[in-house]
């Protein structure tokens, strides 16, 4: 879903751009992101690890009189049978909207750095997302703003977790506690305070990006442009750390490398990938190769040292259609992904089991 709405916004914003002054404009793309566009692709995260389980759920991502968008329509006896069977899915459905909203910036980044878009078109959905998801982090270190929200009456009406930061530590400290959903501030324990500190303020890595300044990459000569940034984020066991290289080789050879450093209670597990982007084969054929390698704890699990590896690869193959003049597209293609992953966790990756998928689409370039 993503990769669909970050399209649709890039088309709706250039569009806008075109028909209105910045001074129009821009407010809209703030309204419209703010209480629409994020709600919804932040709910939708939450709603789909429910999905993948077998869950039915109703998303309700347009926010209530209490102030929150909320997903419903779930018992508590399937959010405790999923708590109680798989603590790592239960500890993801907390955390799922926040790793959305982390993957949609790190696309715009992406995007920005290969010079595949611009800073205009992407500007306001990047400052919203982005604020949104440090202040999330944030400000659930301070109680007097963690607004503590009694359950409802029925149990369908209930949001499935609440408060996603302090839901997920909570679980992750006391997976066996007598279940509820709603986690206030006041509800934690000294130590989990503590760990709600570690992730405020680690989450303020997510400012390192030259487009927190408006600058989209840098120079090395003619031919090769370069951009890098830090980021931080929530996991099924803990959390994770990323550093970001992205080098663009006479606007050709389009090269994303990362390296991420996972933690859950007792250690630190390293991880890395490399993706090219639409590298050039035929006239009519692109390819986009990709490989992920991590260590990870064992299970998943928050209080262990023992870890153990996996990996992922996938390819994406895009032929390319160059169109009549008369439509207002540079050229779109047909894309094939084939993707194979074993036994982990990979952000924005649906399953946490090993998996093969495939996957078809269609890419635009206006």
């Amino acid at each position: 879903m993503n990769q669909d709405y970050l399209s649709s916004y890039r088309f709706l914003s250039k569009e806008l751009n075109k028909a209105c002054k910045p001074y129009v404009s821009l407010p809209i793309q703030f309204v419209l992101t703010s209480f629409f566009f994020m709600p919804l692709t932040h709910e939708e995260g939450h709603r789909s690890i429910l999905t993948a389980n077998g869950i039915g759920s109703i998303s309700q991502p347009y926010f209530n009189d209490k102030g929150a968008a909320y997903v419903t329509g779930v018992t508590d006896a399937q959010l405790q049978q999923l708590r109680d069977q798989n603590l790592p899915e239960y500890i993801r459905l907390h955390t799922a909207g926040l790793e959305s909203d982390y993957m949609l910036t790190l696309r715009a980044e992406t995007l920005a750095a290969f010079d595949e878009e611009d800073q205009e078109t992407l500007f306001m959905e990047y400052l919203v997302r982005k604020f949104s998801h440090i202040s999330y982090y944030a400000m659930s270190v301070i109680s007097v703003v963690s607004f503590d929200f009694e359950e409802e009456d029925n149990e369908l009406e209930r949001d499935i977790v609440g408060h996603d930061v302090h839901g997920a530590i909570r679980h992750l400290y006391r997976p066996d506690m007598d279940f509820y959903r709603y986690t206030n501030h006041s509800d934690l324990t000294k130590q989990e305070e503590k760990y709600v500190k570690r992730v405020a303020g680690l989450s303020l890595l997510n400012i390192l990006n030259p487009m927190a300044i408006g600058k989209s990459n840098f120079s090395i000569g003619k031919n090769l442009k370069f951009s890098a940034g830090m980021g931080y984020n929530m996991a099924p066991f803990g959390d994770f750390i990323d550093e970001h290289l992205w080098l663009s080789y006479k606007n050709k050879v389009k090269t994303h490398i990362y390296f991420r450093q996972f933690a859950n209670n007792q250690a630190w597990f390293n991880a890395g990938g490399i993706k090219i982007h639409h590298l050039p084969i035929l006239r009519w054929l692109e390819i986009s190769p990709s490989f992920d390698i991590w260590q990870q704890p064992s299970n998943l699990n928050f209080q262990t040292k023992n870890s153990f590896t996996g990996y992922s690869g996938s390819i994406t193959t895009h032929l390319i259609v160059n169109p009549k003049k008369e439509i207002r597209l540079e050229k779109f293609s047909f894309d094939l992904n084939l993707r194979y992953k074993t036994k982990g966790y990979l952000p924005e990756e649906l399953y946490m089991n090993e998996s093969t998928s495939v996957f078809l689409g269609m890419t635009f370039w206006m």
